[in-house]
């Protein structure tokens, strides 16, 4: 609605799963993505990475609920030009559509306020007390054990598809891809080592 109201920009496609979006961006080679990191199946960043690829003129900017120690450093590292909250005023959304677009990299203020109270923390293993939930701490674990979505869903007794919510939010917070990763990042910060949870895996 803020796009079309400002009568300069032109929506050419839309889709909420990240598998969609690469052949999207193939067919209509739009200048823009908006891109929220939080996709119905698959990390944001893996997307822009593959768009990138795929498009290279393409622009990419970052538009998401929330901003986490690493999701802007992987973000700008897989390719994407700008970043800025959903919260934010639509101002300042134009703001950075027009900057992106202008092949200038955006950082809004208040995703910079966050990177900065972020990069003030002293240590991994505390930025992860402070980063993830209670529970998303139990999904690391699982996820570093192997864990499957269904594996971890059994473990916790939770749905699938809450599961695989929990690993999503994991990665955006992490800034991480995949399961792999997740499991190095347990052993890094001392998660894997913590105790089991109701359930065996």
């Amino acid at each position: 609605m803020l796009l079309s109201a400002n009568g300069d920009f032109k929506l050419v496609g839309e889709t909420a799963l990240g598998s969609e979006v690469e052949a999207l961006v193939r067919l209509h080679r739009p200048d823009l993505l908006l891109l929220d990191l939080a996709l119905g199946d698959s990390s944001g960043i893996e997307v822009a990475r593959k768009v990138k690829r795929a498009v290279p003129p393409t622009r990419i900017l970052v538009v998401t609920g929330n901003v986490y120690p690493g999701s802007v450093t992987n973000a700008f590292a897989a390719g994407a030009d700008g970043f800025v909250l959903k919260h934010e005023q639509g101002d300042e959304l134009l703001d950075a559509i027009r900057a992106v677009l202008s092949g200038r990299r955006y950082v809004s203020p208040q995703v910079a306020k966050a990177m900065g109270s972020s990069a003030n923390r002293s240590t991994e293993g505390s930025e992860t007390s402070q980063m993830l939930t209670p529970r998303e701490q139990q999904i690391v674990r699982l996820i570093a054990k192997g864990g499957s979505n269904q594996e971890i869903a059994d473990a916790l007794h939770i749905s699938v598809l809450t599961a695989r919510k929990h690993r999503q939010n994991v990665m955006i917070k992490l800034g991480l891809h995949n399961g792999a990763e997740i499991a190095a990042y347990a052993i890094k910060s001392g998660l894997a080592e913590a105790p089991d949870v109701d359930g065996n895996l």
